[in-house]
């Protein structure tokens, strides 16, 4: 019979006279789709798996539930582009790597790869088509965009359990992932202090294990080292990292890379930093056969950072080996990509940078969940980087929305669509409460302020009608939107109880739960808030201050949730909303408490912050740090991952809103010569004075108040000259808890 075909992207759900092609992810290069259409597959006759190599034997003998006795024969035929069994399509093979071709056609499929991983890939795909009822004909020419995609585990908090990783691997290569790259900040074997010493024996079986798995799920597992902190440039230290390197490559290592980010002092010495990759490249990688080329993080990992002055980027372009890559993470710590972004980098380096996306990790926002689309980076930028990796949350299971459009983005990049890809991700992620899911996830996507200045668009949707019904509540002019943001606050309240109560991904349910409670809480006060805009409308003064004492219950458990849940982590608390749905809340409460209290010459309350505790600095990475009381006795300001840049006479002023009884001021800036900063308090109706700084132990410092009844306290620089330091810890402690409502 002649085919007919026509070509259709193969994300999209394509309903047509012939049949149905399931969604695919990533986004094939090119799918063709004939006439024909057949029932699932429910038995295979395999041809060429003896050509195959044993992992994609086994996904493919895997491939269906246990087969039933009787049913329509299909032939699955597997190969290389040079085995025997598939010669007959050995021209449709793309030359890429990593590549394949599938066919679906009269009871018989074929996937042939360019390699190894190639096969994986087709048979990745073959996975998704089987999801369906039917099988439709069709034809698959497919390769990835990026020759490096995949994870950089290189958050500040808790390291994924080994059960997560094992987990997490393949989600990753369902996902045509090709790299995880391991380099958790707090672990010590990683990292100071113990970079140098192998693994105890429980961790070092995990990660020989991790990398097995990775290996068997397409993945190049790369243990990464980070030794900057306190390095010393010589052939000692040459020797424990070559050594260190050795021992994970005896536990199945095959991958590694070299950490600078996040340092200052000797270990930034671009210099010294090249002198020592180029020596383990060619003492170490190059007299390995298996192992894959060296990928090194700078010190100067952003444009923001970069002093031309010192020439690192251009030092490391000129002298670092060839076949070491360098990652990057784009004009800031957190921003996305754009071609002039890479083309100014990669001129400097000499080669196609390697980009570490920080997204969706939120260690710098932890009481905010990103869960919004992928979007922002250049669609037209795949020729010019060398990988692409995404840094996760702690949130293993709720990362996977931004994973999965990472992985799709850089598979087929100018064919990438945010939004679709977003959806089927939250499809994929909760399939019983899909809808219910994306309005959670709409919701929360913005980190909130933050001191990288990073913003994502939250509640996209309902957004324009907020706006126009406060404009016109505002103005006072006739507004219709009433009916509308009501239905929108119900709905939160339903779906909340719906995703507190679902059952499809019980880990996931374990990591974000608490926002599920603090989201059904919001939607609580939106209802109630609209209530008392209908009763400030209808001028009915008992229904009013009934809802007003409603939204004043609901407004203190908000807080006290935020104050008890999600509390050990360094941004402690639960947010949800905060870009859009809250303001939008907080706005239209104290404009309709302050009209009754005009109209009825009454004292109702507005407080809606009940912390009044504020932070001023001009040091551009302080502007921004969250300010929040820790165990109801420490005033305690958010610690600062990266390195911190302090200019002189840079100062840090946090005002208290009221006198508070001290014992002590606490500070850590992981320097142990803390001469350079003027610590200065104020106390009611009196000018600042200066207060003694007293060393405790290494880096920590503390100031004696024994009492004293503080308003403030300023932190200043007066070395004379900018300094690099790290803020650790920085708290004022209370003499006593103070009560949570301020009223």
């Amino acid at each position: 019979m002649k085919k007919m075909w026509m070509t259709t992207a193969c994300l999209l759900l394509t309903t047509m006279v012939m049949g149905q092609v399931s969604e695919l992810s990533p986004t094939p290069q090119s799918c063709v789709v004939g006439k024909g259409t057949y029932p699932k597959p429910s038995i295979f006759l395999f041809k060429g798996l003896n050509e195959t190599d044993t992992v994609n034997q086994r996904i493919a003998k895997n491939l269906l539930p246990v087969q039933e006795k009787e049913g329509k024969y299909w032939k699955l035929v597997i190969g290389e582009a040079d085995d025997r069994s598939v010669r007959s399509v050995r021209k449709k093979v793309p030359q890429q790597s990593e590549g394949y071709y599938l066919r679906v056609r009269d009871h018989e499929i074929i996937i042939a790869g360019r390699d190894e991983r190639g096969t994986f890939y087709g048979l990745q795909t073959l996975k998704q088509l089987l999801r369906e009822s039917t099988m439709q004909e069709l034809e698959i020419t497919d390769y990835p965009d990026v020759p490096f995609r995949g994870i950089v585990e290189g958050y500040y908090g808790k390291p994924m359990d080994f059960e997560t990783h094992l987990r997490m691997f393949g989600y990753y290569g369902a996902n045509k992932m090709n790299i995880y790259l391991y380099g958790p900040k707090d672990d010590p074997y990683h990292s100071s202090p113990h970079w140098r010493q192998p693994y105890p024996e429980k961790e070092a079986q995990e990660i020989r294990e991790m990398a097995r798995v990775a290996r068997n799920n397409g993945l190049d597992f790369v243990w990464a080292i980070h030794p900057g902190k306190d390095i010393h440039w010589n052939q000692a230290d040459r020797d424990s990292v070559i050594l260190k390197f050795e021992s994970m490559y005896q536990l199945g290592v095959r991958a590694f890379a070299v950490f600078f980010d996040d340092i200052s002092g000797e270990g930034a010495k671009a210099d010294k930093q090249v002198e020592l990759l180029n020596y383990i490249n060619e003492h170490f990688i190059h007299q390995k056969s298996d192992v894959k080329p060296l990928i090194m993080c700078p010190t100067e990992y952003n444009r923001e950072w970069t002093d031309p002055k010192n020439q690192y980027l251009e030092t490391l372009g000129s002298k670092l080996n060839p076949d070491i890559a360098i990652m990057w993470t784009g004009n800031s710590v957190i921003c996305n990509i754009q071609q002039e972004d890479m083309d100014w980098i990669n001129e400097r380096i000499k080669r196609k940078a390697f980009i570490w996306w920080n997204y969706p990790v939120n260690d710098y926002v932890m009481d905010h969940l990103l869960l919004g689309p992928v979007y922002g980076n250049s669609l037209h930028i795949a020729d010019k980087m060398s990988g692409f990796v995404s840094n996760p949350m702690e949130h293993a299971e709720a990362s996977k929305v931004g994973v999965f459009g990472v992985a799709d983005y850089c598979w087929n990049m100018e064919a990438y669509d945010s939004d679709k890809s977003w959806n089927l991700a939250l499809k994929q992620l909760m399939p019983t409460d899909a809808d219910a899911f994306k309005l959670f996830a709409e919701h929360n996507a913005d980190p909130g302020t933050n001191v990288h200045h990073f913003e994502r668009n939250e509640s996209v949707r309902i957004k324009p009608v907020l706006d126009e019904f406060l404009q016109q509540v505002l103005q006072q002019t006739a507004t219709f939107k009433e009916d509308e943001i009501r239905t929108e606050f119900e709905n939160i309240v339903y779906v909340a109880d719906l995703l507190m109560a679902n059952e499809d991904n019980p880990y996931l349910a374990e990591e974000i739960s608490p926002w599920y409670q603090q989201f059904k809480t919001l939607g609580e006060m939106g209802i109630e808030v609209m209530n008392l805009y209908k009763a400030w409308q209808e001028q009915y003064q008992e229904a009013f201050l009934k809802s007003y004492r409603h939204l004043r219950a609901l407004q203190h458990a908000w807080y006290k949730y935020d104050m008890t849940m999600n509390q050990d982590v360094p941004q402690p608390g639960v947010k949800t909303g905060s870009k859009v749905l809250k303001p939008f809340v907080d706005k239209l409460f104290v404009y309709l408490t302050d009209e009754y209290n005009h109209r009825f010459q009454a004292e109702l309350p507005t407080t809606l912050n009940y912390s009044a505790y504020k932070l001023e600095s001009n040091v551009e990475q302080l502007k921004n740090l969250p300010v929040f009381l820790r165990n109801k006795t420490k005033i305690t300001v958010s610690p600062l991952n990266e390195v911190l840049k302090w200019q002189d006479g840079g100062q840090l002023t946090l005002s208290l809103g009221e006198a508070v009884s001290t014992t002590e001021l606490r500070l850590d800036l992981g320097d142990q010569q803390l001469d350079w900063i003027k610590v200065e308090i104020q106390q009611a109706d009196s000018n600042w004075t200066e207060v003694q700084l007293a060393n405790l132990w290494e880096s920590v410092y503390q100031v004696k108040l024994e009492g004293k009844e503080v308003t403030a306290f300023r932190l200043t620089n007066r070395a004379g000259q900018s300094k690099e330091c790290r803020l650790k810890t920085l708290y004022l402690q209370q003499a006593e808890a103070k009560t949570a409502d301020k009223k």
